[in-house]
């Protein structure tokens, strides 16, 4: 099979498009035709060795969309030719994948692959910390930062929509890119480039702040995220794209009653089976078009390096995937 392959660490350069094995299945797995696998933020740090140093010839690449080409022995509820989507631990980037079987789901008919693809870590990562984590109930006011981005664009969807939240704060880099937050659903979009988020939230919440944020830039980001908090206001931090740590004001959270959840990771969350079961409910709310799943831009897979350069340059809006 092709795959883009990364055989040393470092910038999008490293990401090589060759042939591979072909992988093999174990009796509690799916064999998975791709055709489409998406790209996420945690893919940067993998591919510049900061999760697994020293593990080369490697596949990165966790969300897939495809046909089950085999099922595994023990695989009772998946069949060879059905279309399903997977979250893998590794090896999305590549023709074939093998993939748990109880970490994937089949796709309801009116959705696309690419659309599946790009569901599992941002959506899922979006739904659990909006509504499990963070509790968000109906009426509230939530902030959810960064909606050009996979997590953002769906937080503000799963915030307004699903959890029938208030007032629905984001924030973008450009006038474009907030003026498709408000298309999304957003109440306010601020951009951070002219404006000062915080300022604008408190003053639009008569200064008493949100009830619930989302956070995944870090850093002073961040900070001024738990800043905008209401009392007892809960924020949850799902990664560092600034570049910088999540520090938590321990005195402020204590003050205002804050509940700050950091070191979050999706996987993490839920078993398998329940994160699937979430992730079938996605994807029939996208498949019935009261959620729309942004797909930016698909790149040819043999164009790995070139779709990784095009995200670090944060132009797109929504999710950039790959298609073997």
């Amino acid at each position: 099979m092709k795959a883009a392959v990364i055989n040393e660490y470092g910038d999008e350069g490293v990401l090589t498009y060759q042939d591979m094995p072909d992988p093999a299945i174990g009796p509690d797995e799916v064999l998975i035709r791709v055709r489409a696998a998406s790209i996420n933020r945690g893919d940067f740090g993998r591919r510049a060795g900061f999760f697994q140093a020293g593990q080369t010839p490697l596949i990165i690449g966790w969300d897939i969309a495809g046909d089950i080409v085999q099922a595994g022995a023990d695989v009772t509820n998946l069949s060879a030719g059905q279309r399903v989507v997977s979250q893998v631990m590794g090896g999305g980037y590549a023709e074939l994948a093998a993939a748990p079987a109880n970490a994937t789901v089949p796709m309801p008919d009116g959705i696309s692959y690419e659309e599946a693809a790009s569901l599992p870590v941002a959506w899922l990562t979006a739904w659990i910390a909006l509504l499990d984590t963070a509790a968000l109930k109906p009426g509230e006011t939530a902030l959810i930062q960064s909606v050009s981005s996979g997590v953002g664009m769906a937080g503000v969807q799963i915030a307004k929509h699903v959890g029938g939240a208030g007032l629905v704060f984001t924030t973008a880099g450009s006038d474009e890119k907030c003026r498709r937050g408000l298309e999304l659903g957003a109440d306010h979009a601020i951009n951070y480039s002219t404006g000062d988020f915080l300022a604008e939230v408190m003053a639009k919440t008569n200064g008493r702040g949100v009830d619930v944020a989302l956070d995944m830039i870090g850093g002073e980001t961040f900070a001024k995220t738990q800043q905008a908090l209401a009392e007892g206001g809960r924020l949850v931090s799902v990664g560092r794209a600034g570049g910088s740590a999540a520090e938590v004001d321990q005195a402020l959270a204590e003050r205002k009653h804050q509940t700050v959840t950091t070191g979050w990771l999706v996987f993490t969350i839920k078993p398998r089976e329940q994160l699937s079961a979430d992730l079938a409910k996605i994807m029939d709310t996208i498949a019935a078009r009261k959620l729309n799943a942004l797909v930016d831009r698909v790149f040819p897979l043999s164009e790995a390096a070139a779709a990784h350069r095009y995200i670090a340059g944060r132009n797109q809006f929504g999710k950039v995937l790959l298609r073997p």
